[in-house]
């Protein structure tokens, strides 16, 4: 004999509602956005240590071009004159801002003296000479803010950008 089989439907659920997918979507985009923010500052920091290493090694370089050129950062009397800070002169300049990691766009000297840099200037490097002293800064990425400044008397500063005008027109770093 044939028993009487009946199925019962359990109630189990198949899959997840879309309250659940959404939440779990939630909590991965806020968990996301944290890892990029975190990712991103250790990214300009590294930028920020680029900078100063490529500056500073122009204090040591300084002395040599002085030294080799007559006393003088900016030389006229030499036939081509020389200027420290003239990239097509000076290897070192060259070097240092070609390393440098580039710019937002509009990121100029803000100084309207003329300064020495590569012509579109996408590095943000800033450079000036005169005989006696030089200046060298570039924008800072994790602190956009400050600059990072290098001068004649191997000042290595860490500055806010509203010290510009006062160390493009004595050549020196202010902190």
């Amino acid at each position: 004999m044939i028993s009487n089989c009946k199925f019962q439907i359990s109630n189990y659920r198949n899959g997840f509602t879309l309250i659940e997918l959404i939440v779990v979507i939630a909590i991965i985009a806020v968990l996301s956005g944290i890892i990029l923010f975190s990712v991103t500052q250790y990214i300009n920091k590294g930028k920020d240590s680029n900078i100063s290493g490529n500056l500073a090694i122009l204090v040591p370089a300084g002395e040599v071009f002085y030294n080799s050129n007559g006393n003088s950062y900016n030389n006229t009397n030499n036939i081509p004159p020389t200027n420290f800070c003239d990239p097509q002169i000076n290897s070192v300049i060259k070097n240092t801002i070609s390393q440098m990691p580039d710019q937002s766009p509009g990121a100029p000297c803000y100084s309207a003296i003329s300064p020495y840099v590569l012509n579109s200037n996408p590095k943000g490097v800033c450079c000036y000479a005169a005989s006696q002293a030089w200046v060298a800064y570039a924008r800072e990425f994790a602190n956009p803010s400050n600059i990072y400044c290098v001068d004649s008397r191997g000042m290595k500063e860490d500055t806010s950008i509203n010290n510009i005008s006062t160390i493009n027109s004595t050549f020196q770093c202010y902190p």
